[in-house]
């Protein structure tokens, strides 16, 4: 029995954003200059986005590079309290 995630993906974004303009595969990598082996590893999470990937596909699909890089929002990332008790202790510094 396999068990899903409901954990949203940076590829299920990108596929998402494909599939609702209506583009192929081949149209999205040409536009991006990358291979469609490429996209298709970037679409099913086989490969890290980086940001500057991130960031054109952000201009083409017009979201917020943070919505690919971070796709369940800086909250979900690791360390994330330990991070806002460092921000809380700089803040007193200043």
């Amino acid at each position: 029995m396999e068990v899903r995630s409901n954990k949203l993906t940076t590829g299920k974004i990108l596929k998402s954003f494909r599939n609702r303009f209506g583009l192929s595969q081949k149209e999205v990598a040409s536009a991006m200059e990358i291979s469609v082996p490429n996209l298709s590893a970037l679409e099913n999470d086989r490969r890290k986005i980086g940001a500057d990937l991130a960031g054109r596909f952000a201009v083409i699909y017009g979201v917020r590079v943070e919505r690919l890089l971070f796709p369940n929002g800086l909250k979900a990332i690791k360390g994330y309290k330990k991070l806002l008790n460092i921000k809380t202790k700089l803040k007193k510094l200043d």
